[in-house]
């Protein structure tokens, strides 16, 4: 592979064309240079904003989450009946950890009727949903505005000197090639913080999430006890499922 930019720079494009993520050592290994120089060529390539950079790689653009007021308005239904057989999981006196998101936060409304609750959640509109009937935890950490959550590594920290009984926990994507993925690096660390710390782990994903790429991977996501969907996937997204022994539950 030719050290000229204007080539390295090309072949990183066309590379996501086909693959749509990549990671630096991946791409570092395919064009025969250091990570620092694909480091660097990302950079320059986000700056003129053909490309999007994440930790540890690259992103083809187009691959980000929807913006909060659009998912809180998709599928509402499916999110309802998924919100609906999450909750029926829940006992009174529960401490619970829930992930910020529009499903998740249809399933705080279905957990209004239970006594005795504990939550935390780095969602302001689930603790705001469900304050006035159970205690509630908001996890310290940055404001993001725009998606009405905290986040960083203080709201990790937080989170990670608590255990739980259940946390309920909503995926950016799920596809046959990926498996279960996430869009942002600092809630998916959260996430994975949360599902340490509960004794039953539940992955959320309405059929919005199926066949949809996003740039980190779950690792170990058998871990969790079940994936609840409103809509069996696909059958190479079910064979994926049954290989990496993740119970799937349908609403």
């Amino acid at each position: 592979m030719s050290d000229l930019p204007i080539q390295r720079h090309r072949a990183i494009l066309d590379h996501l064309e086909r693959v749509e993520t990549a990671r630096t050592v991946e791409l570092a290994a395919l064009l025969a240079v250091t990570r620092e120089t694909i480091r660097n060529d990302i950079a320059y390539l986000a700056g003129r904003g053909v490309l999007r950079q994440v930790y540890g790689g690259a992103v083809r653009l187009g691959l980000q989450e929807p913006d909060l007021q659009a998912r809180l308005a998709t599928n509402i239904e499916g999110k309802t009946r998924i919100a609906k057989l999450a909750a029926s999981l829940v006992p009174d006196g529960s401490r619970v950890a829930l992930d910020c998101g529009s499903t998740t936060l249809a399933l705080a409304k279905e957990l209004r009727a239970r006594v005795g609750l504990k939550v935390w959640t780095n969602d302001i509109a689930i603790a705001q949903e469900l304050g006035n009937g159970a205690e509630v935890v908001l996890l310290g950490g940055r404001l993001a505005l725009a998606q009405n959550i905290t986040t960083g590594p203080d709201a990790t920290e937080m989170m990670a000197g608590y255990n739980v009984d259940q946390a309920f926990i909503s995926l950016g994507g799920l596809s046959a090639a990926q498996g279960l993925t996430d869009f942002d690096r600092e809630g998916f660390s959260l996430r994975n913080t949360m599902r340490s710390a509960a004794s039953e782990c539940f992955f959320l994903a309405d059929h919005g999430k199926f066949g949809r790429p996003a740039p980190l991977r779950w690792k170990s996501p058998q871990t969790a006890s079940a994936l609840i969907c409103d809509r069996a996937p696909g059958a190479e997204e079910q064979a994926m499922l049954n290989h990496i022994g993740l119970r799937l539950l349908l609403a």
